[in-house]
């Protein structure tokens, strides 16, 4: 069920709330009707200057070989410690 509340200055919640739940307890989960600005312009940026570097691209594949390869060495490095 979704209440449509006021927040006075002081802090206090009012809302018109059903006899139905009167003498209840409920939780109550705040959410602003205005929306808070989102980061897409800094992820944007941030994109594009990933983007400029022209890194070469590769495949699913690819990355999975050398996640393999990477643990493998990296297991190596810990048995050869012991």
């Amino acid at each position: 069920m979704i209440l449509q509340a006021e927040i006075t200055k002081k802090g206090t919640l009012n809302a018109k709330i059903p006899k139905s739940l009167w003498g209840k307890k409920v939780v109550v989960s705040i959410q602003e009707t205005e929306a808070k600005q989102s980061n897409w312009d800094k992820i944007s940026a941030a994109l594009e200057k990933v983007d400029a570097l022209d890194l070469p691209g590769r495949t699913y594949k690819e990355i999975l070989v050398e996640l393999r390869a990477f643990k493998e060495t990296e297991s190596a490095y810990v048995d050869s410690s012991v």
